[in-house]
């Protein structure tokens, strides 16, 4: 799906993202997250959207630049950041153009509920490749085929913007294709291994990449 399309889809979408459903799930999603995410780590929250993960990360004592192609998400996610008790926090950095982040280094990135909207999330994940420090972590959700639950987002999704659920299998083979290896696999809603709405991976780089 063309980053364009996305970024329009979504910059209409910023005023009703939020909503108790997908807080909810989100924060079953951030419980097996938290645990691989170094504490006051560096962090890349790429496709940050309305926060999420960007204010977690905060709290958890992280220095965070979060980006997301939606001008109106980082909008929203700034506005969340600008609320933090008692004052902002220095350590975040919001950009708003993808060549902004050429050349640069971080030992995790978190890409959270973003690959669900490419149908082929390839090229994606060889653009996170180089932007990944040597023994850093990438970490990854897909919608997991395996679900149920997540056929049913999958469906609701196709009025807004569609997401593409993905087998466990199918996920491990293309982020191989892309230069990395699974370190650790992890469900939510609910955390069981195959039944969970979301599949969480968490990648390194593969050492012949």
């Amino acid at each position: 799906m063309k980053a364009h399309f996305l970024a329009q889809r979504f910059d209409r979408r910023a005023t009703r993202y939020d909503n108790p459903l997908t807080a909810w799930i989100g924060e079953r999603e951030l419980r097996q997250i938290r645990p691989f995410v170094p504490g006051g780590a560096a962090v890349l929250d790429y496709g940050c959207g309305a926060g999420r993960v960007t204010l977690d990360l905060l709290r958890g004592g992280c220095r965070v630049t979060a980006y997301d192609l939606s001008h109106n998400m980082l909008a929203l996610a700034r506005e969340k950041v600008a609320r933090l008790p008692p004052a902002p926090p220095a350590s975040v950095e919001f950009v708003e153009e993808a060549a902004q982040l050429d050349g640069r280094l971080w030992p995790c990135i978190t890409c959270i509920g973003v690959l669900d909207y490419y149908p082929d999330p390839r090229p994606l994940l060889r653009c996170l490749h180089p932007l990944l420090a040597p023994g850093g972590r990438l970490i990854v959700t897909f919608p997991n085929a395996l679900s149920p639950l997540a056929w049913l987002y999958a469906l609701g999704s196709r009025l807004t913007v569609p997401a593409t659920p993905r087998t466990p299998g199918f996920a491990r083979r293309i982020v191989q294709e892309s230069g990395f290896f699974v370190l650790a696999e992890r469900y939510a809603f609910p955390s069981r291994p195959v039944l969970g709405h979301t599949l969480i991976l968490v990648l390194q780089k593969s050492q012949h990449a």
